[in-house]
């Protein structure tokens, strides 16, 4: 996954400014909580549809490579979905209301990244020519055990019916969130109380945390927790616009010792020495980003290729260092 990028749970508590990626200014009006249309709800459970039928057919109509920055978060292509420069189809569970499609993603218990392991729910808001994605953090929930590193910060008493420790993995193990005990007592880090958190609060099944610059909204569930993160009201978000499909493209280019592979989901130049590539299609412009860091500076290099009529490309290296004509093999 960017995913999505795009949220680690260390991070989370530590400054609400951390979130995947740079988050773009959201054209929502700050929906929160459940609900189905808009913003970065979650879609009611029981309403909405998961035929994979009905899914298809709105995908089908969004079809492109969708991007935020010079990163590509996700390929829709014949009414399937795929994340990244993946081949593989997202078949996680999906569920589609209007124009909203959510995706639950469970977390990879096999992969030695301990932040892979973590579970993540997608909001996928679609208009004309983009996306803008909401990605929530799950917490799971464990037995509740008081570690001597946490401290009480209130009492609410309705937290009493979700009694657990709620935690996420993280490069070093798990990481706690929030304990609640069964008399509805909550508990944070000590250093986070000191510093952050200012208040909590229950509504429903909703636990606000309010601290400066933002606060969280946890929607608790009887194993889980599924936060979203919000500054200065609004919850953050990024913005996806959406590129061509490199399918018309699929081959291989070569010429003067330069060769272009194009496929389904991603785009390589060699011998480049790329270093993180990731390649944006418009109309026959492709563009290959190359992102390094020279001397302890980061910079992202431009590898321009047009498609022509007659079946060949013309590469421009970057920094105007000369074009080569690529005919497919």
């Amino acid at each position: 996954m960017i995913k999505k990028v795009l949220l680690i749970a260390a991070a989370l508590i530590l400054a609400i400014s951390c979130s995947k990626n740079n988050p773009t200014t959201p054209t929502n009006n700050g929906d929160t909580g459940i609900g189905n249309t808009g913003g970065g709800s979650i879609i009611e459970e029981g309403t909405g549809t998961s035929s994979p039928t009905t899914i298809a057919d709105f995908l089908s109509k969004h079809a492109g490579r969708y991007y935020s920055g010079t990163s590509v978060y996700y390929r829709i292509e014949q009414g399937k979905i795929y994340e990244y420069d993946e081949k593989t189809e997202m078949q996680y569970n999906k569920t589609l209301s209007g124009n909203k499609l959510q995706i639950e993603i469970p977390g990879d218990m096999s992969s030695p990244n301990g932040y892979d392991k973590n579970d993540a729910i997608e909001i996928l808001n679609f208009s004309d020519g983009s996306l803008e994605l909401f990605r929530k953090e799950i917490f799971l929930k464990e037995s509740f055990s008081l570690d001597n590193q946490y401290e009480k910060f209130n009492t609410i008493s309705g937290l009493a019916n979700y009694e657990g420790n709620y935690y996420q993995y993280s490069g070093s193990g798990r990481f706690c969130l929030f304990l609640i005990d069964n008399q509805g007592n909550i508990y944070f880090l000590k250093e986070q109380i000191a510093s952050m958190i200012k208040e909590c609060s229950l509504n429903q099944n909703i636990l606000t945390i309010t601290f400066d610059g933002g606060k969280y909204e946890c929607i608790l569930e009887q194993n889980r927790a599924i936060l979203s993160i919000f500054q200065n009201g609004v919850e953050k978000s990024e913005i996806c616009k959406k590129s061509d499909l490199l399918t018309p493209y699929i081959g291989i280019y070569s010429g003067e010792g330069v060769t272009l592979t194009v496929d389904e989901a991603n785009a390589v130049i060699t011998p480049a020495d790329l270093m993180n590539p990731s390649a944006i299609l418009n109309g026959n412009n492709l563009t290959i980003y190359d992102h390094r860091y020279i001397n302890n500076t980061a910079k992202v290099e431009e590898h321009k290729i047009v498609f022509n009529a007659d079946g060949t490309a013309t590469y421009t290296k970057p920094d105007n260092g000369g074009t080569v004509i690529l005919k497919k093999n």
